[in-house]
């Protein structure tokens, strides 16, 4: 057997598991996810519908329902991550001292640390305000274009353009793309860091389950691998 393969083998036995994320807060991460998801696929399938003549009603309707449902998760979420356990707490992804380590110090505090990604967590908590307006957004412009959902009866039905529902459009827009760049970006940090640190990061939303190094023993081992 290679050095190389002893090594690889040694990072496996020196790993330690907790139960981080609740079942509640999974289900709720993938539920999120597919419809985010899904809204993208009513994008990028326009072209096969194209041939039908009505075909921008048949994707603006199923985009404002796979919106209901992205509303629904979002707002779950966001009460969750008041009244949920720990991890699911939105005030353990946000990390002051950290960040004020990070402006003083120019480096990221490498040391072990249990839930979401210390840094990574102000931008989730960023992305979950820019969904607020995503749901608010596409309800109002559902009622307004489409005489569909909650808001009809707050806001009046009208096929004619106007400044203000331009301006949501275009915001609801530019949002909508904005995190389809975000979910590309979140799950390739996730493959590389997850190639880099050599253990798993993707399963944690499957099992509930975070792994980190046992730094005691990695440097015990790294002693008798030497000798």
């Amino acid at each position: 057997m290679s050095l190389n393969q002893d090594n690889d083998s040694v990072e496996i036995r020196n790993l330690v598991a907790k139960k981080i994320y609740d079942p509640f807060l999974r289900f709720l991460h993938w539920w999120n996810a597919l419809s985010i998801f899904s809204l993208m696929l009513t994008i990028w399938l326009k072209g096969l519908l194209k041939p039908y003549q009505n075909w921008k009603e048949i994707i603006y309707v199923y985009h404002i329902y796979i919106g209901y449902a992205l509303t629904v998760g979002i707002v779950a979420r966001i009460i969750w991550g008041f009244i949920g356990p720990k991890h699911a707490k939105f005030k353990n992804m946000f990390h002051i001292k950290d960040y004020i380590f990070l402006l003083k110090n120019r480096k990221i505090d490498k040391s072990s640390y249990w839930g979401h990604d210390r840094y990574a967590g102000i931008l989730y908590l960023a992305l979950y305000l820019l969904m607020v307006y995503e749901a608010y957004s596409g309800l109002y412009l559902a009622a307004k274009h489409y005489n569909m959902g909650p808001f009809t009866s707050f806001i009046a039905f009208s096929n004619e353009k106007d400044f203000i529902r331009n301006m949501i459009k275009k915001i609801h827009e530019i949002i909508f793309y904005l995190a389809m760049i975000f979910s590309f970006i979140h799950v390739f940090m996730l493959i590389f860091h997850e190639i880099k640190e050599k253990y798993p990061l993707v399963q944690s939303m499957f099992s509930g389950f975070q792994y980190r190094r046992n730094e005691e023993k990695s440097e015990s081992n790294s002693q008798n691998l030497k000798k």
